[in-house]
């Protein structure tokens, strides 16, 4: 499975970090790491989601996410062969 990452521009509100990884989790997706960070304006927060996936899964989550409210950007950053 390729792992990948998505970044997230999102509404810096209570309940948001909830939905995204609802998201994954109605899904049957793991998250393999999560790293949030306040960005310069307060009002909004970047999200670094790493996750596991072929390229059907990776175009799946960042259309979903894309169509939540509190999501401003999405941007999948990376996509890397990882061989066990």
């Amino acid at each position: 499975m390729d792992k990948f990452t998505i970044e997230l521009i999102v509404a810096n509100r209570y309940g948001v970090l909830n939905r995204i990884t609802g998201l994954y989790a109605r899904r049957g997706y793991n998250i393999d790491s999560l790293n949030v960070n306040e960005t310069a304006d307060p009002n909004f927060s970047r999200m670094l989601i790493v996750s596991r996936g072929d390229a059907a899964i990776q175009t799946q989550m960042v259309r979903q996410l894309s169509k939540l409210y509190d999501v401003k950007e999405v941007t999948l950053m990376s996509a890397v062969n990882f061989s066990k």
